[in-house]
């Protein structure tokens, strides 16, 4: 409720981001706690910005989803439906979207990168998967991005490439609990965000890296989210100003 006085008075709404939720089934901690948060901030987001992966394998069908993951598209719905518009960056995990984001959720779709306007606060958006990638990972995503893939996507049964991705993801998830995390790239990162920094764009925004870091220049700032899993972090911007917190429903 607004503070006496102040009854007409409507708070300024927020744009929240979140990246690499790697969701896998409904049931799990992870799963669970994004959907809380996601019921909580409904009706208060003016944009929700999802950095890419945040599903652990999806590619978009025409009449058709993947059946774990209909909770959280019902809570992006309902959101959309509150007034919410959803951008979303396909990471390496998640893309093809598909007919629901682009149809059904009026979602922007952002195959690699592209800037996009917050009120008065332009940024720049991207998974990050391309800044510092080898040539090899670059033309293997490439190929996924083709219309070669998407077709061949299409022609299998549904169950056909959930299960496909079901490995993938299971050897995705293994090198990521085997090994510590690498040491970022900075000097590619900075060098990224500085050729898209200028006096229109004021920040740089990504996921991939699964930490948080935040570097400032004189023209503006990259900032990386980490990754959902790793106590529920999110990037909130209102009013021009960017703020890493986390969420907790104790």
């Amino acid at each position: 409720m607004p503070p006496a006085g102040d009854a007409g008075i409507v708070p300024a709404m927020k744009d929240i981001f979140i990246a690499d939720a790697h969701l896998r089934t409904p049931d799990s901690e992870d799963y669970q706690q994004l959907l809380k948060f996601l019921r909580h901030q409904r009706g208060q987001i003016g944009t929700l910005v999802l950095l890419g992966d945040i599903f652990e394998f999806w590619v978009g069908y025409r009449h058709c989803v993947f059946s774990a993951y209909v909770p959280l598209l019902s809570e992006l719905y309902h959101l959309h439906r509150a007034g919410t518009r959803i951008i979303a960056v396909e990471g390496n995990h998640d893309f093809h979207l598909g007919a629901f984001f682009s149809a059904t959720l009026n979602c922007t779709i952002i195959a690699d990168s592209a800037e996009c306007d917050l009120g008065a606060t332009t940024i720049h958006l991207c998974h990050g998967d391309t800044i510092a990638a080898s040539g090899g990972y670059l033309w293997l995503r490439r190929f996924f991005r083709s219309w070669l893939a998407r077709a061949l996507i299409h022609i299998l049964p549904g169950d056909v490439t959930w299960n496909i991705g079901a490995v993938l993801g299971n050897i995705s998830k293994k090198r990521r609990h085997q090994k510590t995390l690498p040491p970022l790239p900075q000097q590619a990162l900075t060098t990224y965000a500085a050729s898209h920094l200028d006096t229109t764009c004021s920040a740089v925004i990504c996921g991939h890296f699964h930490r948080n870091w935040r570097h400032t220049d004189a023209n503006g700032e990259l900032i990386i989210l980490a990754n959902w899993g790793s106590g529920y972090p999110y990037l909130e911007h209102q009013d021009g100003v960017f703020k890493l917190r986390r969420y907790s429903n104790s």
